[in-house]
């Protein structure tokens, strides 16, 4: 648009290259303007577009300012026009070479000019401050020929001057790309050349950056439009969410919701957050930090703090999301503490459960799809849950777990649960809880996730990150019951591993000890069963792994090759192999701070050189087991178990140095670090549907907050883990009847049909001398029990052996202390009552409603007293012929060992 000067008798247009000023918002200058206009047009009237142009300025009201990079003057703030005649004053007029004359200075020189410059000849031209931007001297004042101009002395004569020169003030220095140091070096017309060509490169340069990030900016614009527009720009231009995030967003914004958010994020006021633009921010930071951060810079930090969100991930009503009232119950927890002068130290333990696909509409919202705390509830187009990411909260200096919170999602991404686990660490710091430990199972997201945390488990073995609020040490568990799982599944599968000497591990010893318990009918004191060995449909149970490996089956087969029992050759490396194993679990599951039993007991201080001792030398044998190629199992494709157990042993070693040494905890129980916490929570849940093994994401939200209150709950047997510390079970009282001890009379006998009749069952099997071993196992629990019923110490003395040379050999290989051995008396009655048992128990169950007393019976009747404890035969004399101690003592033995069979008997199925 073409400007006009407004002054009264001035023509000049905006296109002569002469800039045009508009009247200034200052109204102290505005008036002073006015005045100066209105004293040279009586008939001034002030217009919206009233314009001045630079013709009616002196020089002296342009200055350059400091932050100018190309010399470019402006007019000053306090200046006012004066210039309305031609005669008042020289005339700017654009710098053209055919308006370029001569002006002599000295023919108009006065003792009132003064000039910058030093003048070296006679002509010169007087430079004036320029009125371009780009070009310090495209301008210049108009150049008169003297000759043609007044006599001199009526200039000076003159009110106003013919000209005047302002004596400039020493502008401050500039300095460019390595030129012109100082000011000396532009006083040459050759360095002021070099200098305005240095000055106009750097006006092409920063004009080329501005129109680059002006294009940029542009093209941003575009591209974020729309909230579609914003999310391909995240997902296909930064690469910084993921496809899952992508859809998410996408579906649980609506087209009219996604306006509104684009609207907010382009406010600059901080206005208040609408629902839409705090379901966005919440999923956008659960799925990415670094894209939220990235949005939030791009828009001004429209969006709120990232600890603004920490906040709104937590519920009141135990919906998904990080539950306050929990948190708030930590905090009483720590406050507890701080008033004994301690800190709460605590462990933090995550796992998922499956939940059933299912959508439910309980009155006011939909459950069953994906929700992280604040995600829509009302999109129907959002996936449908499939499994409850649950973090639950182990007290490791007091008696208490809580679970702080839960979401529900469809497929995790190792990023999207590594930020939930550092908003969970950053969440219970803020409530003053000291986290040292993060649990959880060796599923591959979990093993990437610990990558996101800044622990690589794929390769190096140093299971420590940072906490991310604190910086402190956090020590990473794989939980132990799962790495035996999957240990035990390794040998299973592959039939054979190698130890270091390259002796077989085998699987076939296992089998081969279920056969023989089974043929033989009696177990060596082992809990293996056909079920441990056939394992497939039971592989989360924990309690079958253990079993396998544990150190009673370490004896059995001790005892097998000890005897020479077929298929029992070359046992050796499998008995080492269940002996570490088993160290290791129990050194990792210890729970009772009384224990006195080595891997069993607490780890304290003083046992600093033998829990070092006992970890470098399980590290080094599982390191050194290898597969039946030679390639170590901690470099196979079965490597997350025997990996998992390094894991623990070291976290185990760091956390000792973290927290004993520095005398922050006297002891640890590293039961406090195994998922059977959060096992028992899950197995607690299922039970609120009647064991349901799939709950849909409704009765896990009623049943999460019933747990919340009602804290007293009963576990399944038939869970994956048991109970094995202090938790309070739910019980029903109720009246336990006593059963008498309705024996037979034994004067009875014979009026028992065919009762004196005498069985083969009298002849041993070939499998005598096996049978013989595991019947003196047992009769010596039966004499440990009896025992406790006696107060006659000549009976006492007679259930025992107190000969120590005599050799008992599944005993002597069992025994660590706390076996019995029996008396030889003890014993004979025991196969007598083993004898009579497995030749009546098939008739006696289906017809006697006691069939102890019956078995006891006729016990009673295969025996002849006179030949059993003869040192209670002048003992009996005090007593009543009918029930002396001999008579009691004998039937006591035989119910006991009765009872311990029948249970056996009922437990294998075997009616």
């Amino acid at each position: 648009m073409v400007q006009y000067c407004n002054v009264k008798g001035c023509n000049t247009i905006s296109g002569q290259g002469i800039k045009m000023h508009k009247l200034p918002k200052n109204e102290d200058i505005r008036s002073k303007w006015i005045a100066a206009i209105s004293h040279h047009d009586l008939k001034f009237k002030i217009l919206k577009s009233f314009s001045v142009c630079e013709l009616h300025f002196r020089s002296e009201d342009y200055h350059i300012p400091f932050t100018s990079i190309s010399n470019t003057v402006q007019l000053k703030k306090d200046a006012v026009p004066s210039i309305f005649n031609k005669n008042d004053s020289l005339i700017l007029l654009p710098c053209t070479d055919s308006s370029t004359s001569t002006l002599n200075m000295v023919e108009v020189i006065d003792d009132n000019f003064s000039y910058n410059e030093n003048i070296q000849g006679n002509d010169h031209k007087l430079s004036t401050p320029s009125t371009s931007h780009a070009q310090p001297s495209d301008q210049c004042i108009a150049h008169y020929d003297v000759s043609k101009s007044p006599k001199n002395n009526d200039l000076i004569d003159n009110d106003d001057s013919f000209i005047t020169t302002p004596t400039s003030s020493k502008r401050k220095r500039k300095v460019f790309w390595g030129d012109f140091k100082t000011v000396d070096d532009i006083e040459t017309p050759n360095s002021r050349l070099k200098y305005w060509h240095a000055s106009q490169n750097v006006i092409t340069e920063q004009k080329k950056t501005i129109t680059s990030l002006r294009q940029i900016n542009e093209k941003l614009l575009k591209q974020v439009k729309t909230l579609n527009n914003l999310i391909d720009h995240l997902k296909n231009d930064k690469k910084i969410i993921s496809d899952n995030c992508f859809s998410v967003i996408k579906e649980s914004l609506p087209v009219a919701e996604s306006e509104l958010v684009m609207k907010q994020l382009n406010m600059t006021s901080n206005s208040k957050i609408t629902p839409e633009l705090r379901t966005f921010a919440v999923t956008l930071h659960f799925y990415s930090p670094a894209a939220y951060n990235y949005v939030r810079d791009s828009f001004n930090k429209t969006l709120p703090h990232p600890s603004t969100i920490r906040k709104w991930y937590t519920t009141v009503d135990g919906t998904p999301g990080f539950t306050d009232e929990c948190l708030k119950a930590v905090e009483i927890k720590v406050k507890e503490m701080k008033e004994k002068n301690k800190k709460l130290i605590c462990g933090l333990i995550i796992d998922e459960m499956c939940i059933r696909e299912d959508v439910h509409f309980n009155g006011s919202r939909l459950q069953g799809y994906i929700n992280f705390g604040q995600g829509s509830e009302d999109s129907d187009s959002l996936p449908m849950a499939k499994e409850a990411l649950v973090f639950l909260v182990v007290a490791l200096n007091s008696n208490w777990k809580v679970p702080v919170g839960y979401f529900l999602t469809n497929s995790l991404t190792a990023q999207e649960k590594a930020n939930l686990v550092t908003t969970c660490l950053q969440n219970l710091n803020d409530v003053g809880a000291i986290i040292k430990t993060l649990t959880f199972d060796g599923a591959a997201s979990n093993i990437s996730m610990a990558k996101y945390l800044g622990v690589d488990l794929s390769s190096n073995l140093e299971p420590t990150f940072q906490h991310p609020s604190t910086l402190e040490n956090v020590h990473i568990y794989l939980d132990a019951a799962h790495m035996l799982k999957l240990v035990r599944n390794t040998l299973g599968d592959w039939r054979v591993l190698k130890n270091q000497s390259n002796g077989l591990i085998n699987w076939k010893l296992f089998i081969n000890l279920v056969d023989l318990q089974e043929n033989g009918g009696l177990h060596l004191a082992t809990k293996i069963r056909r079920r441990h060995v056939m394992y497939h449909k039971e592989k989360m149970k924990v309690s079958l792994a253990a079993q396998t490996f544990s150190a009673s089956v370490a004896d059995a087969l001790t005892f097998c090759e000890g005897k020479k029992y077929p298929g029992f050759e070359n046992s050796g490396p499998t008995i080492e192999f269940c002996k570490y194993v088993n160290n290791i679990f129990d050194f990792l599951n210890t729970r009772n701070f009384l224990g006195k039993v080595k891997h069993k007991r607490p780890v304290y201080i003083e046992q600093e050189n033998e829990i070092n001792e006992f970890i470098n030398d399980a590290i080094k044998y599982i390191e050194s087991l290898k597969d039946f190629n030679n390639t170590p199992v901690i470099d196979s494709r079965r490597k997350t178990g025997f990996r998992g157990l390094i894991v623990c042993l070291k976290s185990t070693r760091n956390l000792f140095y973290d927290i004993i040494q520095t005398k922050q905890l006297d002891f640890i129980l590293t039961y406090k670090m195994s998922q059977d916490h959060i096992e028992m929570l899950f197995s607690a849940i299922r039970s609120r549907g009647g064991f349901n093994n799939n709950p849909s994401a409704a009765q896990f939200e009623a049943a999460y907050k019933k747990l919340l209150i009602h804290t007293n709950l009963s576990v399944s047997k038939e869970a994956n883990c048991t109970p094995q510390d202090s938790t309070n079970i739910l019980y029903v009282s109720s009246v336990l009847k006593k059963k008498p001890d309705n024996f037979l009379d034994v004067l009875c006998v014979e009026e028992e049909e065919n009762i004196g009749v005498e069985y083969d069952i009298l002849d041993y099997s070939p499998g005598l001398d096996y049978k013989h071993s595991v019947i003196e196992h047992i009769a010596g629990f039966v004499s440990k029990k009896i025992m406790k019923f006696f107060n006659c110490m000549e009976c006492k003395e007679v259930v025992i052996n107190e000969n120590d040379s005599k050799t008992y050999t599944l005993i002597d290989i069992k025994n660590r202390g706390g076996l019995t051995k029996p008396s030889e008396d003890v014993i004979k009655l025991c196969e007598i009552a083993e004898k009579v048992f497995m030749s009546r128990i098939h008739s006696t169950l289906n017809s006697h409603k006691n069939p102890i007393d019956f078995l006891v019976v006729k016990v009673m009747s295969n025996i002849n007293i006179n030949e059993y404890f003869k040192s209670l035969s002048d003992h009996i004399y005090t007593q009543s012929p009918i029930n002396n101690h001999l008579l009691q003592l004998i039937k006591i033995i035989s119910k006991h060992y009765l009872t311990i069979r029948l249970h056996h008997y009922n437990n294998e199925g075997c009616y």
